[in-house]
């Protein structure tokens, strides 16, 4: 319509600077809430965080009534049995991984976030070694302590390692779960959730208790003791990765402690 006959309508005149204010203000309605109130540096949005932790609730309350009390009771009844719960396992922890790769990507995040740079160089790989070894004696004088303020020995009970690995089928499926658990757990808690309780609290010390009490009750199956253990573990691991900037060393630290773990020898 001709502009002369807008004039004269109960509009009257409009102020072509005003219009373009009210389209600015128009066009950022129309943009994902979860992403404008969202805190600098996060992941993910609070939504995705919100399952994460229902979800970990979830397997805490199921470990929990799970958990076998002095002996191991929740333990599979065969090798067969025990082979088949290793290999649910692996694919649950990568199932994690995905969960996490798919929020983040919604944002504009990668996964190669956690790793750093530079990376796989030999040089790099040396260091990563390093603060690996370092981190796995610190975290076994923690432990040494742990068991020492408990003040009793009972024995801790993981009902997914009544016996140490026998046969080929069970060392490479052990040796399978235990890099996936150090990849995946990493990954998700020392990577995903450390940062993004760091980015939605403003404080990394809220972040590293926050993600190694979560770790530590999702391994509820093993029962209060190994908890208590796990969750002094994950304060350990996430000041590593707080420090570092990357989730190397730690990858390498878990994934050796739980292939030493599974053959006795940690």
């Amino acid at each position: 319509m001709p502009e002369p006959a807008l004039a004269g309508t109960w509009l009257g005149r409009i102020d072509p600077k005003k219009l373009n204010l009210m389209n600015g203000i128009a066009s950022k309605g129309h943009q994902p809430e979860s992403t404008d109130s969202l805190p600098r540096g996060a992941l993910a949005s609070r939504r995705h965080t919100l399952i994460f932790l229902a979800i970990s609730l979830a397997v805490t309350v199921v470990s929990a009534l799970n958990a076998p009390h002095g002996s191991a009771t929740g333990a599979p009844a065969s090798s067969d049995q025990l082979l088949l719960v290793y290999l649910w396992l692996i694919g649950l922890e990568w199932l994690w991984v995905r969960f996490v790769y798919k929020g983040m990507q919604a944002h504009g995040h990668s996964l190669l976030e956690f790793i750093g740079h530079p990376w796989f160089t030999p040089r790099q790989l040396a260091v990563d070694l390093m603060y690996a070894a370092l981190a796995l004696g610190f975290s076994y004088i923690l432990f040494v302590g742990v068991d020492h303020f408990m003040k009793h020995g009972d024995a801790v009970t993981n009902p997914l390692l009544p016996t140490v690995p026998s046969g080929v089928a069970a060392i490479t499926l052990w040796t399978i779960l235990s890099l996936s658990a150090g990849i995946c757990e990493e990954v998700v808690f020392r990577g995903y959730l450390q940062r993004q309780l760091a980015a939605l609290s403003g404080s990394a010390s809220l972040a590293i208790l926050g993600q190694a009490i979560v770790f530590g009750i999702a391994h509820g199956y093993e029962g209060v003791d190994a908890v208590i253990r796990i969750v002094v573990y994950g304060l350990a691991i996430g000041l590593l990765a707080q420090w570092r900037g990357n989730i190397r060393a730690c990858v390498l630290a878990h994934a050796s402690w739980d292939i030493l773990a599974g053959f006795g020898l940690m």
